[in-house]
C-alpha cells in the first residue's frame, strides 16, 4: 500500500536526522530560538468564504513529475500576490520531491502562513517544523494511533503551531474530533491514491459547526470551489491545479472567482 510505504520512508528519514541531530540538540536549539505565534488557523478563519490552502509540490508517488521548472521561492512569491490565504510546502524528499529547507527560505522571505506538509510519525519532526518556521503540521489519522495522535497534537500545541488534522472516512473523522481543531477531509484515498470529490460532502455532517473544516484534493475548477462554497467549507488545501499552470497567478484567480 502506497501509504504504509511513505510511513515507512518517514520513519527511516527521521531516525537519519537524529543520526544527524538528536532530539536533545534540536530542542536546544528551539530554546535559543525567537518562536513565532501561529497564525494558520486566524487566516483561514478571517476570510469571508472559501479560503485558499496553495501547496507547493514538485511531484506525487501517484502522478510522478508535476511541476519539472519547480522553483520553490518563485512559487511562493507567485502565491503571496494571488490573494491566497496560506501555503502548504511539501517536504517528503522520496516520493514528493520536498524539502524541509523549502519551509525554512519561505518562511525567511514571504509573511504568510505554512503548513509542513508531510507524513508526521515522530515528534521529532513536530520540533523541525517549528525550528523552520512553519506555522502548522499536517497529523494523518490514516498514519496513526490514537495515542500517537493525541501526544503529537499536545506537542505542536506546546510548540505553538497549529495542527491541520486529516482525515479519510467516517472512523478517522471521529478520532480526530477528540483533539482536533482544523479538521481536514481528504477526497484522496491514501491506499489507492484514487480521487473523488463528494467524499468532503459525505463526511462534512459528522463535524461540529465549531470545527475549522478543510477540503483536501481533487479541487481542481472553479465549480469544485462552488461546491465547497455551497457544502460552507472554511477553507480548500490545491495543489496539482496551481502546480500544472505556467501562470500561478491567473490559475489562482480562475479557480476562486471563474475569470
Amino acid at each position: 500500500m502506497i501509504l504504509d510505504t511513505l510511513i515507512a520512508s518517514s520513519k527511516r528519514r527521521t531516525e537519519m536526522a537524529k543520526a544527524q541531530k538528536s532530539p536533545a540538540q534540536l530542542i536546544h536549539e528551539l530554546d535559543k530560538t525567537d518562536l513565532k505565534p501561529p497564525r494558520f488557523k486566524k487566516a483561514l478563519t478571517d476570510y469571508d468564504g472559501v479560503s485558499i490552502i496553495a501547496e507547493i509540490k514538485k511531484a506525487s508517488p501517484s502522478k510522478g513529475l508535476i511541476r519539472p521548472d519547480f522553483d520553490p521561492i518563485k512559487i511562493a512569491g507567485e502565491y503571496s500576490q494571488s490573494g491566497i490565504q496560506a501555503m502548504s510546502v511539501l517536504t517528503e524528499p522520496e516520493y514528493f520531491k520536498g524539502e524541509l529547507s523549502f519551509v525554512e527560505s519561505i518562511t525567511a522571505e514571504y509573511d504568510i502562513p505554512v503548513l509542513r506538509k508531510d507524513f508526521t510519525v515522530d515528534e521529532y519532526m513536530i520540533y523541525e517544523a517549528k525550528l523552520a518556521g512553519a506555522d502548522a503540521i499536517l497529523l494523518i489519522m490514516a498514519a496513526l494511533t490514537d495515542a500517537e495522535f493525541k501526544q503529537f497534537h499536545k506537542t505542536a500545541d506546546e510548540l505553538g503551531l497549529d495542527v491541520l488534522v486529516e482525515t479519510h472516512n467516517e472512523d478517522e473523522v471521529k478520532r480526530a474530533l477528540e483533539y482536533g481543531t482544523i479538521i481536514g477531509i481528504n477526497n484522496r484515498n491514501l491506499q489507492t491514491f484514487d480521487e473523488d470529490i463528494t467524499t468532503c460532502g459525505r463526511l462534512l455532517p459528522l463535524i461540529p459547526a465549531d470545527k475549522i473544516k478543510v477540503a483536501e484534493s481533487a479541487i481542481r475548477s472553479h465549480r469544485d470551489y462552488e461546491y465547497l462554497q455551497s457544502l460552507d467549507f472554511d477553507a480548500a488545501l490545491i495543489g496539482e491545479a496551481f502546480m500544472r499552470e505556467s501562470d500561478i497567478k491567473a490559475a489562482v484567480r480562475k479557480l476562486r472567482y471563474g475569470e
